[in-house]
């Protein structure tokens, strides 16, 4: 076919997407972690050939991990000189990864993962996947294991089909085959086989020729397994059979990607001659299913490349999209305003310190404080400098002072007292305050009790190439503040009133009269009161680190006023100061090892010790578990005899818990000091324990961590943050020894809630007042955290010093059971949710921490000050069932200002949970087992009212359905527990409260109404194509349905066009005249109404589970305007204009008989149920507040 050029339409299609081709960006390219090639493995051969089909689309795709290449295939290595390249270049490279790599070990800033398999099918082991991650499943089937229903494909069409191709049917085949690769020999029943059979294993290859040559011609494939060479074989025209009562089941057959024909379970009748007849055609159907591939890999290139795009603008711009959504929303920013005006709104004084050049700077700093600019309006602003501001900033009253550099200290005193101010801050001029920053500070002020003196926020910081970063504080951090002023001293909110009765600055401090007040404050007032208010206040110029002397001094003063008399500060870094107490006191130190690892690790470990350990009064005492190696046992006699009273065994029988060996040591010991250090740690350098002791005999201070090193060099400990990945992780674990961290947390002392006991020093008598260790066998994992938590609820500080540092050869511990974890939610949750040396806009999410979290990215006010209920809700899935019964509610009641909180995709593990102080969680749908257990743990450690939105009867979801993934056997039992777990149920129809009556006790039933936004303005046109358009919308769980009506669409199918959208089982593709894959939910209602659908069918099994279910899809159909005929199940109180009959042949044809024979009178039977849709069927206000109804509390 041609057009008005005279060149044939197809070729034309190709000309352009060639000339696109010449002139596409390679952009951001792709790294594919992948093993060495080899053509035995088809996950292999994937990867690498993905990276060849990328290159050959234009896009730039290198192999990491692997050395061995194709050599036919443009597959290049990734060499360290191109990933230098991309780096100067600003690209981000997108880090891909198979299913059966864990966690990130590329450290990729955007990561996709390609599920060739069900995650860890193979491996055993979970990816470890991060929120942010893409997922691309090899099929459908992988998707729905994983509990995705609507997914990103990339069917790759792997096999060779030039080589893997049936010869002429006339050709002879003989031989029988058993494929073999991880179904274990052993257990190979041969008498079920054929005599003779020989085996094809992948422990000895062949090379692909020579497997096409034998499956080209054998008989019959035999398997226990399934792997693409069973496709191959049946491409080769060998049928397959698969032994029954192993991995292949019916259901999997059902879920083979181009179709079960040429497979057959060895249990079925005539089995053999079943799979020969499936062979024919295979190439064909082969061909069909992976011709999406194309389409496929510009959706991965299109999503994958702007996720890189967006990071790319991220590391360009920071922080300013976060920062953008700090700012309250509208119907948050009213009740604010409200609660404001309702009492003391304080006046805040900000002064901002000019200079002879930096007019422009000034006027920045006074144009954010301008009223379009800002959203308070409490203020009083003075310019202190040698001239006044250039002009005069519309709406915003500026006072300006003569002020030379070195008068600012004074001349802020006499501002301040003649001010009338409550509060007041000094800025630098240049520094832009955050659109809603001070009016979320003004609110923390006016709640703040009288004993809070001064306040400090988080700030943004311009970075040298242009772009923002954050420093997200930790709550007042003595160690930190005294380590790193810089971090922490900046742009403090100072009660004047205390100001004043304090004298105000200092004025013989230089340029650190701020930090000399501050250490002053906590001089005489202590750490409590000083709060962190924490949110975005303004953007400053990136911190610049340098030797100040006045900072120096008046740390050094600060440490004397607190008694210690012989302290000295030292700069080791730039502004970065190693702090020494000075104390004359050598107290003896009891350094004990409980001799948990092997032999050699117990020497290095004696052997360093004695080594680098150059503080004379210690002692070391080996706690001997109860050790049957004849090796240990004789190296601890050794000891015995030559170790005198500095080294010490301590016997005990074997079986006991660590923390009752650990406690009796404590007791035995005779340090004044008890350094808890793992059998693997060995000191690199002498001094490490002075530098522990240094801080220990701080009477303030009750723990000292050091820092540890893997013996890979880089970051095993150096510290430890509550609820991150779970209870408690380790931040900055796997850092390289020399990085700096976050607002460079790695190379100062500070303070941490708690350390990890492979170095722990704690003053003996505290331990010994603290109770020691907890020996509870389910906190055995958590004693070092459960004692620091104690000893800081007693009031002490656990500081983590840098300058301590130790290799450790510990291998990581195994994930933490259930009860283990559960037995320090039940004492520590609160603790947990809220770590001071955490803040809580750092993700909890991510390995190492010290990420900014992007699922709460609106501000949430404090729970005390709240003025609408906050909900968590957790949908389904991201398709059409959780957008109609959960989401699409969600943001309804939160635009109108009823509710706030977030969606949240995945569960929001407990410690997150209690972090938000969420008053309400919704759980949608799915009774698989982490969905369980988030329930289990919420009813037993949370107060939060819980909700269950089931919108289906789920003991009686058809076979097949992929949500019967993860279920368990018993559903019902599932159900129960689930049903036990909550304090209500939500469904949408009286039929499904009616089959859950009597499981729970507190029923709602809200209807499914459809979204005005989505809705209301789409219409399909009627009568586009020569023969009536007749549509069938489902998905792979309503097969069982379609089933009432195949006959139906067979028959018809000369007569009308059949138009599936969603889902189309192969037996009636050859009837139906288009196809139309899923699509995002987002393009779910026009992609609906752009069918151009006639007539629209709803077929239903007459099931439990359907007489349960909503009436969604004929909504959905009406709101197109699209006459419906339904089978009459169900609904039958919903009293929309369709035509139910029954389901039999004839009352179905006779139905679309009727409609067919006057499509003007079906046209308005479909006005008719649009009209019905928009009166009665619209989430409108009145539903909006049966939905609020129904999840909070009464």
């Amino acid at each position: 076919m041609s057009n008005t050029l005279g060149v044939d339409g197809y070729r034309l299609e190709q000309a352009m997407a060639r000339l696109q081709l010449i002139y596409t960006k390679p952009a951001h390219p792709y790294y594919i972690a992948a093993p060495d090639y080899r053509e035995t493995s088809s996950g292999v051969c994937t990867l690498h050939y993905l990276c060849h089909a990328l290159n050959l689309s234009g896009r730039e795709a290198y192999i990491c991990g692997g050395k061995v290449v194709n050599p036919e295939l443009k597959t290049p290595l990734l060499d360290q000189a191109t990933a230098d390249r991309h780096i100067a270049s600003g690209k981000v490279p997108i880090t891909v990864y198979p299913e059966v790599t864990s966690g990130n070990p590329l450290s990729g800033k955007v990561v996709a993962r390609y599920l060739l398999n069900v995650e860890g099918f193979l491996t055993g082991r979970a990816m470890e996947e991060e929120p942010d991650d893409l997922l691309f499943y090899y099929d459908a089937r992988i998707a729905a294991k994983k509990g995705v229903s609507v997914a990103d494909l990339l069917c790759f069409p792997i096999i060779d089909i030039s080589l893997f191709n049936a010869p002429d049917p006339s050709v002879p085949r003989q031989g029988h085959y058993l494929y073999q690769n991880r179904h274990p020999l052993d257990q190979v029943d041969y008498a079920s086989l054929p005599a003779g059979i020989r085996l094809l294993s992948v422990a000895n290859p062949l090379s692909l020729v020579e497997l096409a040559k034998v499956l080209r011609s054998a008989e019959v494939l035999y398997s226990y397994e399934w792997s693409m060479t069973c496709a191959i074989a049946v491409l080769c025209g060998c049928p397959v059979i698969f032994m029954a009562g192993h991995s292949v089941d019916q259901v999997f057959l059902d879920g083979i990607f181009f179709g079960r024909q040429g497979f057959a379970l060895s249990d079925e009748t005539d089995a053999l001659e079943v799979a020969r007849a499936g062979v024919q055609g295979a190439l064909q159907r082969y061909v069909a299913v992976t011709e999406p591939f194309w389409q496929q890999l510009d959706v991965f290139i299109e999503k994958t490349q702007a996720a890189a795009q967006q990071q790319a603008l991220a590391d360009k711009q920071g922080m300013l999209a976060w920062l953008e959504q700090r700012c309250p929303e509208e119907p948050q920013r009213a009740a604010l305003m409200q609660r404001l005006a309702s009492g003391r709104a304080p006046m805040l004084g900000v002064l901002v310190l000019g200079s002879d050049d930096a007019d422009q700077a000034l006027m920045r700093t006074l144009e954010s404080l301008a009223p379009d600019q800002c959203l308070y309006r409490h203020l009083q602003v003075v310019t202190l400098g040698a001239a006044s501001p250039a002009s005069d900033v519309p709406g915003l009253s500026v006072h300006h002072r003569p002020c030379q550099a070195a008068q600012r200290s004074e001349v802020i005193n006499r501002v301040v007292a003649d001010s009338g101010c409550d509060w007041f801050m000094v800025v630098e001029a240049g520094v832009e305050f955050t659109p809603g920053g001070l009016l979320l500070v003004a609110l923390e002020l006016a709640n703040a009790a009288d004993a809070c003196v001064a306040a400090y926020a988080d700030e943004a910081m311009r970075m040298g190439n242009g772009s923002l970063g954050i420093s997200l504080r930790p709550d007042l951090n003595l160690d930190l503040l005294l380590s790193l002023p810089a971090s922490v001293s900046p742009h403090w909110l100072l009660r004047s009133s205390e100001f004043l009765a304090q004298g105000g600055f200092d004025t013989g401090c230089g340029q650190a009269f701020e930090l000399e007040y501050q250490l002053r404050l906590v001089e005489q007032r202590g750490l409590s009161g000083i709060e962190h208010i924490s949110e975005p206040l303004l953007v400053s110029e990136a911190l610049r680190f340098a030797d100040c002397a006045s900072e120096r001094e008046v740390v050094g003063r600060h440490l004397k006023a607190r008694g210690y008399a012989q302290a000295h500060v030292d700069s080791h870094l730039p502004g970065h100061y190693r702090l020494d107490y000075g104390h004359a006191d050598q107290p003896m130190v009891s350094i004990v090892i409980l001799l948990d690892g092997a032999l050699e690790q117990f020497q290095r470990c004696i052997e360093a010790l004695l080594q680098h350990t150059d503080y004379p009064c210690y002692e070391v005492l080996l706690l001997d578990p109860g050790s049957d190696e004849p090796q240990v046992r004789q190296w601890l006699q050794g000891i015995e005899q030559i170790g005198g009273d500095q080294l010490r065994v301590l016997s005990f029988a074997q079986g006991q818990c660590p923390a009752l060996l650990r406690n009796d040591a404590g007791r035995l010991a005779r340090g004044e000091y008890l350094l808890w250090l793992d059998a693997t740690a060995a000191p690199i350098a002498k001094g490490w324990l002075q530098q522990l002791l240094n801080h220990a005999q701080r009477p303030e201070v009750a723990a000292v961590g050091a820092k540890l090193l893997s013996m890979n060099g880089r970051i095993h400990h150096a510290g430890l943050v509550l609820g991150l990945r779970g209870p408690v992780g380790r931040v900055f674990a796997g850092y390289a020894h020399s990085d700096s961290g976050y607002m460079q947390r790695l190379t100062v002392d500070q303070n941490y809630s708690a350390l990890s006991g492979e170095c722990l020093m704690v003053r003996r008598d505290l331990f010994v007042e603290a109770g020691g260790f907890d020996e509870a066998p389910a906190l055995a994992r958590w004693m070092d955290v459960d004692l620091c938590l104690r000893l800081r609820q007693a009031g002490y500080l656990n500081v983590w010093t840098p300058h301590a540092q130790l290799l450790i050869d510990r291998p990581a511990m195994a994930d933490a059971s259930v009860e283990e974890e559960d037995a320090l939610y039940a004492r520590w949750l609160p603790v947990l949710a809220h770590d001071p040396a955490y803040n809580r806009h750092l993700s909890l999410a991510h390995a190492g921490g010290f990420k900014v979290a992007t699922l709460q990215s609106t501000w949430q006010p404090p729970q005390g000050q709240r003025e609408m209920p906050v909900l968590v809700v957790h949908p389904l899935d991201q398709g059409e069932l959780g957008y109609s019964r959960v989401v699409r509610p969600f943001n309804g009641l939160k635009a109108a200002g009823y509710i706030d909180g977030r969606v949240s995709p995945g569960l929001t593990p407990l410690v997150e949970l209690e972090r938000l102080a969420a008053d309400v969680v919704v759980f949608q749908g799915g009774l698989d087992a982490p969905r369980l257990e988030v329930m289990r743990r919420i009813q037993a450690f949370s107060h939060v009212f819980t909700v269950l939105e089931l919108s289906d009867y789920l003991p009686d979801l058809p076979v097949g359905s992929a949500r019967r993934e993860g279920l368990g056997e018993d559903v019902f039992h599932s159900l129960q527990q689930a049903l036990g777990c909550v304090d209500r149920l939500v469904v949408p129809t009286a039929a499904l409260a009616q089959a859950f009556a009597g499981l729970h006790g507190d029923i709602r039933v809200v209807e499914t109404r459809l979204s005005i936004d989505a809705w209301r303005h789409i219409k399909g046109q009627r009568r586009t194509a020569g023969r009536p358009r007749l549509g069938w919308v489902g998905s792979s769980e309503q097969a069982s349905d379609l089933e009432v009506i195949a006959p139906v669409i067979k028959a018809l199918a000369a007569d009308v066009e059949w138009v599936f959208f969603g889902f189309c089982p192969n037996s009636l593709r050859p009837y139906v005249h288009e196809y139309h894959e899923g699509v995002e939910v987002q393009q779910y209602p026009q992609k609906l109404a752009g069918l151009n659908l006639d007539l629209a069918l709803v077929p239903l099994q007459q099931t439990l589970f359907n007489v349960c279910r909503g009436n969604q899809r004929q909504l959905e159909f009406g709101a197109c305007a699209v006459p419906v005929i339904c089978s009459d199940i169900g609904q039958e109180q919903d009293d929309l204009p369709v035509s139910r009959v029954h389901n039999s042949y004839e009352h179905w044809i006779e139905a679309i008989g009727l409609h067919l024979a006057n499509l003007d009178a079906a046209q308005r039977r479909g006005d008719e149920l649009r009209d019905a849709v928009h009166r009665c069927w619209m989430l409108d206000e009145d539903h909006l507040q049966r939905w609020r109804s129904a999840w909070l509390p009464a």
